[in-house]
């Protein structure tokens, strides 16, 4: 498509995307088995290049790479936003989040006593497969809001047993520093943003490369849904503060396991938001040092070592044949942090940019006897769990704008994915579009400086075909490049190949 054509495709949201892009199948195809339990694994800030079985060199993830390779790896799989809060909630509304209002045009993350959380309206995977009879429960991270009203309790899920936010919300400070909260009510009171944000910069660089437990204020909060003769009340529970870092993993994956083995009566969908490989790195005793690559790779590889618990869970289960188990990153490595974190790989810059190491994450999927091995080279993106989780839970659609596609068709290796289109918003603005193997960069904004990039919009944007060039050769990116004979003459492959 010509750039023009792409432009005013891409400005073209007050329709649904999946009217943009080639029309999906409405059909439901469920596989054989009947409504099969759900596990997504969300890893926070790992980067598409942080695996094996994507090409790191170094980290080691055993368990990880043995999922990929019994199930699908996905090479275009995609997040609405570079940043946790807008990510998360498109994941759960299978929309993206300039129409539900879930990014932030000052701070582009949910923090402390932030006025604002999950909107009320907002219908979420949750609530559909509640409403369908599954049992649903939270583990882990939330970052869409730390007030009651905003729990994950009361937006469809059951239970919830973790952190309102990342790691390292709640910043207390070091000692001799400023707290976050301080630094935000001098921001309110006129000081300059440039200013408190080097000033935080500087203490967080201090405290990530020689974390204590109590420079980060956390809560650990359970939080239970409960329906008496038809009224709904709620127990909310602050277990501890601040919360434990080394041992959170551990417990983490204790309750998902307890979860796993307890669930005979009816499907379940089981949602965990992984605190690893966010900063700071913390990890249980016996996993540091454990890793050639400092302590963003001992976070890794307890991560893949929980990973490999709640497999091994879902292998003794009685349902192990009728589980899906779904891992991916909510967004990439937060480089601004340099060597303290992980890597996207072969793609261009990291958590904060619209440039593909921001946005495009590792995705797996894995349901041995139901998903043939194999690798999907077609674009997928996290909003699409809303409707391929809807499609194989035979559960009814929000009445509402939805933005994904459902993907069960390519799970089971029938077709192609029915993707063909992927916005790339960032604090609310289309800085990106992407169409087949093309895309138009309409922002400049990098990770290492995403505060500076927020007016650096491009006089000229610039143009990729991401298949021959995915925006890594240069730091200035090389606009309309010219396809050469013999890669225009290969067969384009979106499908899944074995």
């Amino acid at each position: 498509m010509r750039p023009r054509r792409m432009l005013l495709a891409a400005l073209a949201l007050a329709v649904p995307l999946s009217q943009v892009q080639a029309a999906p199948d409405t059909g439901r195809h469920t596989n054989p088995h009947s409504r099969p339990n759900i596990i997504l694994l969300i890893a926070d800030d790992l980067g598409w290049g942080d695996l094996g079985s994507y090409g790191h060199p170094v980290f080691s993830t055993p368990n990880l790479d043995r999922m990929a390779a019994e199930g699908q790896r996905w090479t275009n799989f995609y997040v609405s936003s570079p940043v946790c809060s807008p990510s998360r909630g498109a994941m759960l509304t299978g929309r993206v989040e300039t129409r539900s209002g879930l990014y932030g045009a000052l701070n582009s993350v949910q923090v402390e006593d932030d006025p604002y959380g999950f909107p009320d309206r907002e219908v979420t995977v949750a609530s559909l497969l509640h409403d369908a009879g599954y049992a649903t429960a939270l583990f882990g991270k939330w970052h869409l809001g730390d007030a009651p009203r905003a729990y994950p309790t009361r937006h469809g899920f059951d239970s919830w047993w973790g952190m309102p936010m990342s790691n390292d919300a709640y910043f207390a400070g070091i000692p001799g520093g400023v707290s976050i909260k301080e630094l935000r009510q001098r921001f309110a009171k006129g000081e300059s943003p440039k200013e408190l944000f080097a000033l935080y910069y500087r203490q967080a660089v201090a405290a990530f490369r020689n974390p204590k437990n109590a420079y980060w204020n956390s809560p650990l909060i359970a939080s239970e849904r409960v329906e008496t003769n038809g009224r709904v009340d709620y127990r909310d529970q602050v277990v501890e503060r601040p919360v434990d870092q080394p041992s959170f993993n551990k417990r983490l994956t204790d309750q998902v396991v307890d979860f796993i083995g307890s669930k005979r009566d009816q499907p379940y969908l089981a949602w965990v938001g992984y605190e690893k490989p966010h900063l700071p790195h913390m990890p249980a005793p016996e996993f540091v040092g454990s890793s050639k690559g400092g302590p963003v790779g001992d976070a890794i590889a307890e991560l893949d070592y929980s990973v490999g618990r709640v497999l091994d869970a879902v292998r003794r289960s009685l349902d192990a044949s009728n589980t899906l188990v779904v891992f991916v990153s909510d967004n990439g490595p937060w480089i601004l942090y340099e060597e303290l974190v992980g890597s996207a790989g072969m793609l261009r810059d990291g958590k904060g940019s619209t440039y593909e190491g921001g946005a495009r994450v590792p995705a797996l999927f894995w349901w041995p006897g139901t998903i043939r091995p194999a690798v999907v080279d077609g674009i997928g993106a996290t909003y699409d769990f809303l409707p391929t989780f809807a499609a194989l839970a035979k559960a009814r659609l929000p009445d509402t704008v939805v933005d994904g596609s459902d993907l069960s068709k390519t799970l089971h290796g029938q077709a192609p994915s029915s993707r063909q289109v992927l916005p790339y918003f960032y604090r609310g603005r289309l800085q990106a579009w992407r169409e087949g193997e093309w895309k138009v960069n309409f922002y400049d904004v990098s990770g290492r400086n995403p505060e500076g990039g927020l007016q650096a919009r491009m006089a000229k944007p610039t143009l990729y075909n991401l298949g021959r060039d995915p925006e890594r050769s240069s730091t200035r990116p090389r606009a309309n490049p010219r396809p050469c004979s013999a890669c225009s003459s290969m067969p384009r492959h979106s499908s899944a190949r074995s």
